[in-house]
């Protein structure tokens, strides 16, 4: 629209300074006039022929940016519907990431690794669930042994990257300093 706009400044220009051309001309001899009526003529048939290229190319260049629009329309969907999926597909994955971890959780107890001391016996760990998973009573039967090599672990089943909730690192801190302490409540 703006070539148009600037095509049509320039015709109006062209046609004032023509007409300006005219009055100058009129003292001249009639043969003259049939000369310079003629080559007048035909630059506004050049112009014409000028204006009509320019409103083509700027028809042209709108279909164009209506074809690309349409093409991003196209493409928004694709990402729209790509986004989307990703989304199930990381819901799907987290599921099965916990479930694998509560199965663990499960299953602790009988497994081997670096962190479970051998010794441990599995009627000896208590399944909590919440806040922490587990407290194992490493106890022995012999009250010197006992006092000197027992003890009581609260253990929290952690799989791949999953980390510790706010509470559980606070309840965490708490055992590290020793702000433990048994309490026994008899009822009546």
């Amino acid at each position: 629209m703006d070539v148009e706009t600037q095509l049509l400044a320039f015709v109006l220009t062209l046609a004032v300074a023509s007409l300006l051309y005219l009055l100058r001309v009129l003292d001249k001899r009639e043969d003259d006039y049939a000369e310079d009526i003629a080559q007048l003529r035909h630059q506004s048939e050049e112009l014409l022929l000028e204006s009509k290229f320019w409103r083509q190319k700027s028809t042209d260049a709108d279909a164009e940016i209506e074809d690309f629009r349409v093409v991003v329309d196209k493409f928004k969907a694709v990402v729209l519907t790509q986004e989307e999926e990703i989304k199930k597909q990381k819901g799907r994955a987290q599921s099965a990431h916990t479930s694998k971890g509560q199965i663990l959780e499960k299953w602790t107890p009988f497994l081997s690794t670096k962190d479970i001391d051998d010794h441990w016996r599995v009627e000896d760990w208590a399944f909590l669930g919440s806040p922490i998973d587990y407290i194992v009573f490493d106890w022995h039967e012999n009250k010197t042994l006992n006092d000197a090599e027992g003890k009581v672990v609260l253990l929290d089943v952690k799989a791949a990257k999953s980390q510790l909730t706010t509470k559980q690192r606070r309840i965490r801190d708490l055992v590290q300093k020793g702000q433990v302490e048994w309490r026994e409540i008899r009822l009546d």
